[in-house]
């Protein structure tokens, strides 16, 4: 899956001057390897990891794009006020998230020492329940059930059971339901789980949905992970609550900094209207050259 990643970074960097060789000419536009690179490393990891052979598809798509774009240059739509109100938007939301990115979230770095006292502060969010693991089988008729059950007694296999009579789609799966804790599943069944020991098979036991035989076929006690399996959730959490805290110091040191003036009586009108009425009153000013 690695191979097309693999293939472009070699050629972007590679020795001299490769990332500034032509790609493909699309008029006067030049597509360099190097904007290539660029451009594909901006894509979600799913697309940026294609095939091989979706390379040409990549760079048709930037082909298609030029053309799309130099034909809305000579139609004048960027000149358009309504293009102009979402690029200076844009250009907003991009400046906004380039600095949250430098000063928030680069700032926020997490210590080894930090990972470790939150581990010994919040143990108790990292112990395990109980956890069991069975396998049904569900019929309509308590005859089917008894029938079934019999044959069990008798030593057949159960998953092959489950597999030819059960009513349930795990019957695919020769009836395991996989782990389940307590309050998990109805209480009719799992109250016959908890009382039994593994690999015993319970009597009938009828739900709502028909006659259930249940097979205990694992048990996890409760415990409480260790730092390194809850190493990856504690550092999300703390990187979480620092760029929360980062973002909160530079709002208060901006706001500090800043003349805000709101007009109460006018936004106390504005929020008795409706969107359409707010669109058709805007007269939002905009400074030439912003």
């Amino acid at each position: 899956m690695l191979l097309f990643l693999f293939a472009i970074t070699s050629i972007i960097s590679g020795c001299g001057g490769e990332k500034s060789k032509p790609l493909a000419n699309v008029n006067d536009k030049v597509i360099t390897v190097g904007d290539f690179g660029k451009r594909l490393s901006k894509l979600p990891p799913y697309y940026r990891n294609l095939a091989s052979q979706r390379k040409r598809d990549f760079l048709e798509d930037l082909i298609v794009e030029q053309l799309l774009y130099e034909e809305a240059l000579k139609r004048g739509l960027n000149r358009d006020a309504e293009v102009k109100d979402l690029l200076r938007e844009a250009k907003k939301k991009i400046l906004v998230g380039k600095l949250i990115e430098i000063e928030v979230k680069e700032k926020s770095s997490v210590t080894e020492e930090e990972i470790k006292a939150y581990y010994e502060a919040h143990k108790d969010e990292f112990i395990t329940p109980l956890q069991l693991r069975a396998s049904h089988i569900l019929v309509d008729t308590e005859a089917d059930a008894k029938a079934i059950l019999q044959r069990l007694k008798e030593g057949a296999d159960f998953a092959e059971l489950a597999r030819q009579y059960s009513k349930d789609p795990s019957k695919d799966k020769g009836g395991d339901i996989g782990y389940f804790s307590r309050g998990q599943l109805i209480p009719e069944f799992e109250n016959i789980c908890f009382g039994l020991e593994v690999e015993q098979i319970s009597d009938i036991v009828k739900t709502q949905f028909g006659y259930h035989i249940i097979k205990l076929t694992e048990r996890k006690e409760s415990g409480t992970r260790e730092l390194s399996e809850a190493r990856d959730e504690i550092i999300k959490d703390l990187k979480n609550q620092a760029e929360r805290e980062g973002f909160e110091h530079l709002l208060k040191s901006l706001k500090s900094k800043a003349r805000i003036k709101i007009n109460e009586g006018l936004f106390k009108k504005v929020e008795g209207e409706g969107q359409s009425d707010l669109e058709h009153s805007s007269t939002e000013a905009r400074p030439e050259g912003r």
